[in-house]
Formats: structure tokens, sequence, C-alpha cells
């Protein structure tokens, strides 16, 4: 049975990046949703350029995995607290793996209408995760 609360909704979004089924991640993305990540300022419009940009990042961590830790929701916001680690294994933005391993900790805040997350804001220590890969200068505050 498939859980289409706000909560349900994010949630299986998680599963499914864990999974590696995209397609399945893309579901609960809604078309015109604008998907930020906060400490970059990238912006993805639509579930087609968000599992771009998920598969980009999953490719040069393969082993990438995301831990939801909390989660609250009310009415139609879902405020996700998780952990993500990975080890870096393949090329990622111009430089070559050096098989370091990363573990940050964020949150997220969606807002989840009729379940499909409808806008989706990324929070998270962009400085930290590149001095554990030492890639210190893909970082430009």
């Amino acid at each position: 049975m498939v859980d289409l609360t706000p909560e349900g909704t994010v949630r299986s979004y998680y599963d499914a990046l864990n999974a590696r089924d995209y397609a399945r991640a893309a579901g609960p993305i809604a078309e015109s949703c604008e998907w930020v990540s906060m400490p970059t300022e990238n912006r993805y419009r639509g579930p087609g350029a968000v599992v771009a940009g998920l598969k980009e990042f999953t490719t040069a961590f393969p082993d990438w995995r995301v831990d939801v830790e909390r989660v609250i929701s009310r009415g139609t916001f879902v405020v996700i607290e998780w952990r993500t680690t990975g080890t870096f294994q393949q090329p990622f933005r111009g430089h070559e793996p050096n098989g370091r391993r990363f573990s940050r900790a964020g949150c997220a805040v969606a807002e989840v209408e009729r379940g499909r997350i409808v806008r989706y804001r990324d929070y998270y220590d962009r400085a930290s995760f590149y001095a554990q890969l030492g890639l210190m200068d893909l970082f430009n505050p």
C-alpha cells in the first residue's frame, strides 16, 4: 500500500534513492517542483532535472546512501534530518577520485501536495563536505 501522506511521500523518495531506483525516486516529484540546494544555490525544476543531478552525484560516490534520522511533518510541510555517506570512487566535477569517504548531516524542508513534492530545500555544510574529500578548490563561498 502506498503512503501518500506528506511524510510517506518524502520517505518513499529517500527509499528509492538508496535502492538506486531513479524512476521511483522521480515519481513523487511534481513537474513544477523547484528543488534548491541552499549551500550552492543550484536550482532544479521537475523530476528530470533532479534525477539527473542525483545520478551525477551517485556515479561519483557509488556507495552513497542517505539515512533519515528524524522527520517532523505538519500539514503539507515535512522537515527531514538526514545523514549521507559515500566514497569518492569516480570522477566528479573535473576531479579524479581519491578514495576518500565523507559523512555529512543536513536537513531538508519539503512541501507536499496530493502525494507530490512541490517545493524542496536542502541545507548542509558544503565546506565540510569538500574538506573531507580534499576538494576545497570546488568551494566558492
